[in-house]
């Protein structure tokens, strides 16, 4: 009895890129979605003060987020965006698969995310975060620098950084 070889070089041709295609599928499941940009519960009154605007709000014990941290920044510009998840962050590329809409008419971001230090106060206190861009007014703000509270040396933070 004769064996022909031709369909196992076939098998060997393609053995490269099956082995490619599983260890991206691999890699590729392994990455958590944080749902930052899902909408979210700050779990405050509506009309309080802590919701006003002017300061930031987080809700630590957020069961919509993956990180449990939703976050109403100050509004440096005015927007119908709402409270969104967020997760922590060393540079925008952390934020960058952030869920956005391009509904005007939606409470979810419109502009994409930047990684800023949204609070120099309280329990997330000079921690970088993936911030929705709809709030932040370009024109006063580098997008890209930590307050100067916030660097070592001068932080009012109480817990460890």
């Amino acid at each position: 009895m004769t064996f022909s070889s031709r369909p196992l070089s076939r098998l060997v041709g393609i053995a490269p890129f099956a082995f490619a295609v599983a260890i991206l599928g691999l890699v590729s499941s392994g990455c958590e979605d944080k749902h930052i940009g899902r909408v979210c519960d700050l779990n405050t009154a509506p009309g309080s003060a802590s919701m006003s605007g002017t300061t930031a709000t987080f809700n630590g014990q957020a069961v919509e987020c993956p990180t449990r941290i939703c976050l109403l920044p100050s509004m440096q510009m005015t927007t119908n965006t709402t409270a969104l998840c967020t997760a922590g962050c060393s540079s925008d590329d952390d934020c960058s698969d952030g869920e956005v809409s391009t509904d005007k008419a939606s409470k979810q971001c419109k502009t994409g995310f930047a990684c800023i230090v949204p609070t120099t106060v309280g329990a997330f206190c000079c921690e970088h975060m993936c911030v929705c861009k709809d709030f932040i007014d370009p024109t006063q703000n580098d997008l890209n620098r930590s307050p100067d509270s916030c660097k070592p040396g001068h932080s009012m933070c109480t817990h460890a950084q």
